[in-house]
């Protein structure tokens, strides 16, 4: 996997309906066939916390970028999402991933 785009930042409406801004990395295979999209600040405000919201953030987010980053930057990959999320008991170390379903 190579990065393709680092730090994209787009913005997407939350469940609460509050629009916000997150942060995306794409990494994708040599042939174009497999993608990673790592979604960052999806966690409306909440810190990472709930992880209900977190998920419901993400879906959100991801239907933003599929009509807008992904399809220029990977239009046939079959796509992976990774959510980077603080752990809520640990502040001190380094966001957990989250595998979006």
């Amino acid at each position: 996997m190579q990065l393709v785009q680092r730090g994209h930042e787009f913005e997407y409406r939350d469940r609460q309906g509050v629009d916000r801004l997150g942060q995306a990395d794409v990494y994708a295979s040599s042939q174009g066939d497999r993608a990673v999209l790592v979604l960052k600040n999806v966690d409306g405000g909440m810190g990472g916390n709930e992880r209900l919201t977190l998920l419901e953030n993400a879906r959100r987010a991801l239907l933003t970028l599929a009509s807008s980053l992904l399809p220029f930057l990977v239009p046939r990959a079959t796509l992976q999402v990774w959510i980077l999320r603080p752990d809520p008991l640990m502040e001190d170390l380094k966001p957990r991933a989250l595998l979006l379903p």
